[in-house]
């Protein structure tokens, strides 16, 4: 294997070291009215790249190391890396979320104030309300409460917003800026995909985005609020969700300009810092009766394996698919059958092709850059989000059995669609994965095991968002993770079936913003830490797994 396979983590240091140079929080934190107003559709792209962490920095330090982790996607494989055992890494936290979402937050701000003034810009300004409201739901999902209403305007002391106060906002949001983009408004300016990354412009597709949106929150607060929850959810559905594939929101990820590394995670997974968890690996291999389709779209046969196979060694006994136990620590993880060559990373034929479709993988392949999309939002979620509400009586929802295996035709089609040469697509037989075992849909089964196949197949739909995953992780129960084998946390005692339940506020914000950010007000009277519950999570996951 050639050496950009396995970067020393000489490299991970110099970026990490490179990464702290950047501005902290109050620098971002700045008047409004002293930038320069510009055309909104160049704030756009802006608030979409920063929001969703299309660089490399904040992606490895959020999604990656962070989030992908929790929900288990992925475990550790690099021993110098201890968030997959829960360690705390602060400037993760402020790089990869904190710093982002409130340069986000300042530009949407900047953007309702130019909009005021150039009504020809109304339209866009709408775009970057829907997608700041993605952006939002994500922080606050991650931290609880989060300075919001203050943030932005020029102050460094913000007070915090109840996480339940945040959520209103957040419909509101949504619910304003669809209503609007139905108004059909004459002389807007327009957007190219150079200007809107996601949908090229097209308002009728932010509609359903933003009402898909609408409905996927509704879902998140339907045991806390079950009545707000309905109230918004049949009001997103009657506005109108995704209707097929068409409908989803990629984001571009160029080869080229300031982040021209294309998709962070596939850069990323050359470094042979993470793999497949064991968790993906049995759910992807034991659900149903036939292995998963979507497997060797996302992962690759290990790097053993390949080696062996291009050695013509008959004598190799590793798995040519396989996943780690998350949670290991640096002992377990330098043992020689616990090393990444062992285990399968993100070598599959959507990105790399040859890796998995050839007898003898060249290595060549992996010299490439990857520019998928980065995955917002599908169809084939939104069919698994009716699904849901469908078991809660929700009006508009449809039948929860045809939601569901539509939503999983949805999500088997999708990945599929990303295949340089459809002669590599793989020889799956997508019936039988969908009618046995326990991915099989009956309708005589208990309520609670309907949610089970439904959260599920929902965690693999959402893949590789693994913020949003979490939130799901936490908010139902689903899929049943497995606890970490060690965690550095003392607080966190995986022996009692216990998990991480949100991050904690960075050290800036508790040395800098210490009246609001230490108060133990915080959270539903709970403070700050990482066993503290968000406002919606009800702790289901340890009902449902005990």
């Amino acid at each position: 294997m050639k050496q950009s396979l396995i970067l020393s983590s000489i490299f991970l240091v110099g970026m990490e070291l490179f990464s702290s140079c950047t501005d902290k929080f109050e620098s971002m934190n700045t008047n409004p009215g002293a930038v320069t107003e510009a055309s909104l559709k160049y704030i756009l792209p802006y608030v979409q790249e920063v929001g969703a962490h299309l660089d490399c920095t904040p992606y490895q330090r959020a999604d990656n190391l962070y989030a992908q982790m929790y929900c288990q996607y992925f475990a550790n494989a690099d021993a110098g890396f201890a968030s997959d055992r829960y360690g705390y890494n602060d400037s993760w936290s402020n790089e990869g979320f904190w710093q982002p979402y409130y340069k986000t937050l300042k530009h949407m701000k900047v953007a309702k104030q130019t909009a005021e003034n150039n009504p020809e810009e109304t339209n866009i300004c709408q775009m970057i309300r829907i997608t700041q409201a993605y952006n939002t739901a994500g922080m606050t999902d991650t931290f609880g409460d989060i300075p919001y209403s203050e943030a932005g305007l020029g102050e460094t002391k913000n007070k915090y917003d109840s996480q339940e106060s945040i959520y209103q906002d957040i419909f509101k949001e949504l619910t304003e800026a669809v209503n609007i983009l139905k108004e059909n408004r004459e002389g807007q300016t327009t957007c190219t995909s150079d200007n809107d990354l996601v949908f090229g412009g097209d308002i009728q597709k932010w509609i359903r985005f933003g009402n898909s949106l609408r409905l996927r929150y509704a879902l998140r607060i339907s045991y806390i609020d079950p009545a707000r929850a309905k109230s918004e959810g049949e009001a997103a559905l009657a506005s109108g969700v995704m209707t097929s594939n068409d409908d989803n929101a990629y984001m571009t990820a160029s080869a080229t300009g300031d982040w021209g590394w294309g998709h962070p995670l596939y850069m990323m997974s050359l470094w042979n810092g993470f793999c497949m968890s064991k968790t993906m690996e049995n759910i992807l291999k034991n659900e149903s009766t036939v292995t998963d389709p979507r497997m060797p779209l996302w992962f690759g046969q290990t790097q053993d394996y390949v080696a062996a196979l291009r050695n013509g060694d008959n004598t190799y006994t590793g798995e040519q698919f396989a996943g780690m136990s998350n949670g290991m620590n640096a002992t377990e993880i330098g043992l020689p059958e616990n090393g990444v060559r062992r285990h399968s990373v993100c070598l599959g034929l959507q990105a790399y092709p040859d890796w998995n479709s050839q007898t003898t993988p060249s290595e060549d392949v992996l010299n490439i850059t990857v520019t998928l999309p980065l995955k917002i939002m599908t169809y084939g979620e939104v069919c698994l989000l009716k699904a849901e509400a469908a078991l809660l009586g929700w009006n508009g929802a449809g039948d929860a059995g045809e939601n569901y295996k539509e939503g999983i035709k949805a999500s088997l089609a999708d990945e599929r669609s990303f295949l340089s040469d459809a002669s590599l697509s793989p020889s799956t037989n997508d019936e039988t994965y969908m009618t046995t075992g326990k991915v099989a849909w009956n309708d005589n089964d208990t309520k609670e095991q309907k949610l089970e196949k439904i959260g599920t197949q929902k965690w693999l739909a959402l893949y590789p968002n693994g913020i949003e995953a979490w939130a799901e992780c936490r908010r139902t129960g689903y899929p049943k993770l497995s606890p970490v084998l060690h965690s550095e946390d003392a607080n966190i005692n995986p022996a009692n079936h216990e998990f991480i339940r949100k991050l904690r506020y960075t050290d800036d914000e508790r040395r800098e913003n210490s009246e609001n950010a230490t108060s133990s007000s915080l959270n539903q009277n709970q403070g700050d830490g990482s066993t503290v519950h968000v406002w919606w999570d009800t702790n289901r996951q340890q009902e449902v797994q005990q």
